[in-house]
């Protein structure tokens, strides 16, 4: 389970909230809206949090 380095805050990894901005996936802490990683829309899949 992804760990929120901002509040420490512990979530599955499908309660965190994504957001597309133009070409990337950014994702954040469902607590305190903390980003915690991003990744590129057109990329191979390697998202690590939806994965963990």
């Amino acid at each position: 389970m992804p760990t929120c380095r901002n509040c420490r805050s512990t979530h599955e990894t499908e309660e965190l909230t994504r957001h597309t901005i133009a070409e990337w996936v950014v994702v954040h802490c469902p607590d305190c809206h903390a980003p915690m990683g991003r990744y590129r829309v057109g990329a191979p899949a390697v998202d690590k949090l939806q994965n963990a």
